[in-house]
């Protein structure tokens, strides 16, 4: 069965503004990959590395098996990948069980912010 996952990761140099969209179905072996372009393109910020902010723009995701929280959960509490942690991150979703799942991240990172509007998102990213 095809996945019907898509994603883009772009950079805004200015403000250090990593931004990742996602949507469709994620299994973990979209999410393990696709966190493997994400670092990638944060090591590639040398210097920047952890002043940077990441937006997980998630609003065309509506759920995710349970099995892709529990990966995303056990990278972010990894301490290789703990070295790249961002100095915010904020979550955009669109549904009531993608904000419960996202809420779940808090338990390795207690400082998400969870979002349902990409603008509220990024304005609280930019806020000192």
């Amino acid at each position: 069965m095809p996945h019907s996952v898509s994603h883009s990761i772009q950079f805004d140099a200015e403000r250090k503004l990593l931004d990742l969209r996602i949507g469709g179905l994620v299994s973990p072996e979209d999410a393990a990959w696709i966190g493997e372009e994400l670092r990638a393109a944060i090591r590639a910020l040398g210097p920047d590395v952890g002043k940077h902010v990441t937006l997980y723009d998630a609003s065309g995701v509506h759920v995710v098996p349970q099995e892709t929280v529990e990966l995303i959960k056990s990278t972010l509490d990894n301490p290789a990948v703990r070295a790249l942690w961002a100095r915010k991150v904020a979550f955009v979703v669109s549904t009531a069980l993608a904000r419960l799942q996202a809420q779940r991240l808090r338990e390795v990172r207690p400082d998400i912010g969870i979002f349902d509007d990409r603008a509220e998102a990024i304005a609280w990213l930019m806020e000192e």
